[in-house]
């Protein structure tokens, strides 16, 4: 076989610059997208800077950056490697230091943004000493200095493997800290959304900061690879399993209903991270049960090491960056009549949950057999139920608002179903009709529910329906042969 010349981790280095890249493009767009990055003046009445609207979710999102790769490294090199790793003790050491520093600025940015002051003004250290002394987001902030301090010093200096666990346990427990400055808006079930909050960063820390350390290993070291691998994907099993648990039971105590999935954006960005999230769980156990395999064979090489990492790490940054502006969005309020269907949830149901659920099954299961050889009749089916969808959804919510939440349900299970049929036939015929269809058909159901808006259509309504088409062009695109794990003896690494 003839020797696969890859330049030296230059792969894996261009996957974590595409997923920062994802991370704030994703932020930003659902920001802007809700109108978080600009405040109307109203006279006689403060305005928050415009810096502080787009820096407060950049020290937010570094801070998440880093949380994870603290909590990852820890863990890796504390604790699943077979003896403490030197370098990985120094990567969370120094990973902390910029969460210690993301920190510092959020207390910055907080205060400009809950006193409308500006930037020079919020340095002040009365004020600021009152933010980390009296309030419960301060508070946290502090406890969190103060063990990533700790984490810090002792991760410079991993000694053994009791060293390792300790770390592990502080840089969990600043993880688990800022769960209890969510959305406080939720009184009675206050506590079970803090502590679930608190859970899911956790879970979402180990899972991606882990992914990436465990990179950092294999480049770097590769010692029983085997091992280390199966370790770690025992940990992502329970780190998905706590994610979704504590990611379901904190959405139903910030949504009021189904309904709230598709009225609200709140409901939309959920949707989108759900359909990421599974696209994740399913690339990520069959890779690494691949790679698992390969590398009890002997050291792994670059082929195989930017297999494991590239696209989920890519796909991780969406999520970070998904969540961050789940952070910043107010949960939806009680279901009123006359609510609006979303467009941005309708796209999430009928294309990008669809894909995801035909990623994670065996292709093509579940599809119906007559769209195989009829495929144009799944893309007429969705148009179809989509305009209905939209048409009677508003007129069914003027009555009893418990039967808009059955139709709301009914509904968007209806449009996953019928999504499905059209992604699997779209992917088993590659029919350029059907993808034709779709392109003019989808639009237009977007434009009937948008078409009343007020001071007509939002620049957002085009950037995601411009989206959502080249989406279903993507589906389009040819079938590539599958990277084959290459051994070593087969693989020349230049450096």
């Amino acid at each position: 076989m003839l020797p696969i010349r890859m330049p030296n981790q230059i792969s894996t280095r261009w996957a974590l610059l595409l997923a920062g890249t994802c991370a704030l493009a994703s932020m930003y767009l659902v920001l802007a997208m809700i109108g978080a990055l600009s405040e109307n003046q109203i006279i006689g009445l403060p305005t928050v800077p415009e810096l502080t609207l787009w820096g407060l979710p950049l020290s937010l999102l570094i801070r998440d950056i880093a949380m994870a790769l603290t909590v990852g490294s820890a863990l890796v090199g504390g604790v699943l490697a077979p003896k403490p790793d030197v370098f990985l003790g120094r990567v969370t050491s120094l990973s902390a230091l910029v969460w210690l520093l993301a920190i510092a600025a959020q207390s910055v940015f907080t205060v400009s943004e809950v006193l409308a002051f500006s930037l020079s003004d919020s340095l002040n250290l009365n004020i600021w000493w009152s933010l980390l002394s009296q309030t419960t987001v301060g508070q946290v902030m502090l406890v969190q200095a103060v063990l990533l301090i700790f984490v810090a010093l002792l991760g410079w200096v991993v000694l053994d493997r009791i060293t390792g666990l300790i770390i592990s346990v502080l840089a969990v427990t600043a993880a688990f800290l800022p769960g209890l400055t969510g959305h406080s808006s939720l009184t009675d079930t206050h506590n079970a959304a803090s502590i679930s909050l608190g859970i899911h960063i956790v879970a979402m820390s180990a899972w991606i900061g882990g992914l990436v350390a465990l990179v950092i290993y294999l480049l770097r070291s590769g010692t029983d690879s085997g091992k280390v691998i199966r370790r770690f994907s025992t940990l992502a099993l329970i780190s998905v399993v706590l994610l979704v648990e504590s990611g379901l039971l904190n959405a139903s105590l910030r949504l009021d209903g189904p309904a709230a999935l598709v009225t609200s954006f709140y409901g939309a960005i959920l949707l989108a991270k759900i359909s990421i999230l599974i696209v994740l769980i399913s690339f990520g156990w069959r890779v690494r049960k691949k790679i698992s395999e390969s590398a009890d064979q002997g050291p792994m090489n670059n082929v195989a090491i930017t297999l494991l990492a590239g696209r989920e790490v890519i796909w991780m940054g969406l999520v970070l960056g998904l969540s961050v502006a789940l952070s910043r969005t107010a949960p939806p309020g009680e279901f009123q009549a006359g609510d609006q269907l979303i467009w941005v949830a309708l796209l999430v149901l009928g294309l990008f949950l669809p894909y995801s659920l035909y990623y994670l099954l065996p292709r093509g299961k579940g599809a119906v057999q007559f769209l195989h050889k009829y495929p144009d009749v799944s893309a007429i089916a969705l148009i179809m139920w989509l305009y209905l969808f939209t048409t009677f959804f508003t007129s069914t919510t003027v009555g009893q608002s418990i039967g808009a939440q059955w139709f709301a349900l009914v509904g968007s299970a209806v449009t996953i179903f019928l999504g499905y049929q059209f992604v699997s036939a779209i992917l088993l015929n590659r029919s350029w009709s059907t993808a034709g269809f779709a392109v003019v058909g989808i639009p237009l159901v977007g434009w009937w529910l948008e078409r009343d808006v007020t001071g007509g259509l939002h620049w957002s309504f085009w950037v995601v329906t411009l989206f959502a088409v080249l989406f279903i062009l993507f589906l389009m695109r040819p079938v590539a042969p599958k990277p084959k794990i290459l051994n070593n003896e087969s693989v020349e690494i230049s450096a």
